[in-house]
């Protein structure tokens, strides 16, 4: 258990290092080195059957749909596992708010012709709201399968939650809704918050369990 949680804050820091590296390279005018190739690369090489799967993933996930989805999740949470795991997805959905609140980086969306162009507050923007978004609310839910669905059944629910969210990072791309730094900047600054959830998800129970009111109010 040590070394798990030495590789876990290991990680963190590791992703946070290079999160706040490829945020201050992102800051110069222009797409970075290779940008242009792998988003003309995705595009044209990305099947067209997901292009159902990428629509509803936009409807889901947008600024006015997102809230209601997540409240959606938080509840399934509650009704499937207790009010303990849904309030450990609250606390995860509660990270994601920070990108709604400003851009890190003044970066616009790809155009069709993959060139640059002016940037306009809430369209586009580093980083990806999307991806911060399927990080740590999809990866959270990985996590409470895997720690409520015993057997098989957790370990592929937990696999797909997790090919969704691959799935959901790639399809910003290949769609031309950002560029790749916008998304892996997503995943590198999301990945420290999702951490640390799962660092409190198996300590918060035991630190509360003294509480007969915290521990009620929980259901821990």
């Amino acid at each position: 258990m040590p070394d798990r949680s030495r590789l876990g804050w290991t990680a963190a820091a590791v992703s946070t290092c290079l999160g706040v590296a490829l945020t201050l390279a992102v800051r110069s005018d222009g797409p970075l080195p290779g940008e242009v190739g792998l988003v003309r690369w995705a595009h044209d090489h990305t099947p067209g059957l997901l292009d159902p799967v990428a629509g509803l993933l936009d409807a889901l996930l947008t600024d006015l749909a997102a809230p209601a989805v997540f409240a959606l999740l938080v509840a399934l949470a509650w009704w499937s596992w207790g009010r303990y795991p849904a309030a450990v997805l609250a606390l995860a959905g509660a990270a994601t708010g920070l990108t709604r609140i400003a851009d890190l980086v003044e970066r616009p969306r790809p155009t069709p012709t993959l060139r640059w162009s002016g940037y306009s507050f809430g369209s586009g923007g580093y980083p990806s709201g999307h991806a911060v978004f399927v990080v740590l609310v999809f990866g959270t839910l990985a996590l409470l399968a895997r720690r409520h669905i015993p057997g098989p059944t957790g370990r592929r629910m937990a696999a797909a939650l997790w090919t969704l969210v691959a799935l959901a990072c790639w399809l910003r791309v290949s769609r031309l809704e950002h560029w790749p730094a916008d998304v892996l900047g997503g995943v590198l600054l999301a990945l420290p918050a999702l951490l640390a959830v799962v660092w409190l998800e198996a300590r918060c129970a035991r630190w509360l369990a003294g509480s007969r009111r915290l521990s009620r109010l929980l259901g821990i």
